[in-house]
């Protein structure tokens, strides 16, 4: 009986009827609360109406009955640190997925690419808060009318729950005006910063590390970056290190050498200047 409320649900998925497709998943668990796949396919299902809660619980519950060494739970890993990132808690999830990362280069796991690209979400949102705090620190003005931007930016996003919780809208809805909400505060913070920029003639400026420049297994800036043969870019280190222990390409799976990488000298110009015009991203 739970396997066909989840058979249900999937299909329910598959047409992106993402609601009646949890309530299936719900009743699948209620039926039978130990199988993880239950929990796993709720969560995904909840990442897509932006239940960052509901998906922080299914994820841990997943992670659980996995045990948190199985290279199966990784996937849950990956939907928990997306779920913290929704949460606003990047120093959770940053942990979350570069543990999880860590392990997925062990045990060569799918997952590898996925918790890579969080890590560095986690990272770039943990640097934005800090970016942030900096810029606020430097002038009180600003800092002031971002409050205020922040304030109505919550206000909405509790009236937009009040609604669902009164059944005045649906999740889906909910979750797709919460999304416009978030960017329309983005875009007026970003016009904001801009607009002291040009008034404090580059002074008071949010400082940004282009994504290019970053090492997909280290998350630092490359200072030596050189190129595998499937075309993707990595500090020599690192991947040095990473190909000794794997003898695979980390993105592709594909085996590799060492004698198969090449300097990748426009990429570390790149580098160099960036570093030598900010001084600052050494310690990003």
């Amino acid at each position: 009986m739970a396997q066909e409320l989840k058979s249900k649900g999937n299909e329910l998925f598959k047409k992106a009827d993402y609601s009646g497709a949890e309530e299936l998943f719900s009743q699948a668990i209620q039926k039978n609360p130990h199988d993880p796949t239950f929990y796993t396919n709720r969560a995904i299902t909840r990442i897509k109406l932006g239940q960052w809660p509901g998906v922080e619980h299914d994820a841990r519950a997943a992670i659980d009955i996995y045990g948190p060494k199985n290279p199966v739970a990784l996937k849950s890993s990956y939907y928990l640190a997306q779920a913290l990132l929704g949460l606003q808690r990047p120093q959770e999830a940053y942990h979350v997925a570069h543990d999880a990362y860590e392990q997925s280069l062990e045990a060569k796991n799918a997952q590898t690419e996925n918790l890579s690209r969080t890590v560095l979400r986690a990272k770039q949102q943990l640097w934005a808060a800090r970016e942030t705090a900096r810029l606020r620190d430097m002038n009180e003005t600003l800092g002031s009318v971002e409050a205020l931007i922040e304030a109505d930016l919550q206000r909405a996003l509790a009236e937009l729950q009040a609604q669902l919780d009164r059944g005045e809208i649906g999740q889906v809805g909910c979750t797709e005006d919460q999304a416009v909400l978030r960017a329309d505060a983005e875009t007026k913070v970003g016009n904001l910063r801009e607009a002291f920029r040009l008034a404090s003639q580059g002074e008071i400026q949010e400082r940004v590390v282009p994504d290019y420049l970053i090492d997909g297994i280290t998350f630092e800036i490359m200072h030596d970056p050189v190129m595998t043969p499937s075309g993707s870019s990595f500090d020599r280190i690192g991947i040095v290190k990473y190909i000794e222990k794997s003898g695979v390409d980390p993105l592709t799976r594909v085996p590799v050498t060492v004698k198969d990488l090449r300097p990748n000298y426009a990429l570390k110009a790149a580098c160099e200047e960036f570093l030598t015009k900010n001084g600052w991203a050494v310690d990003w």
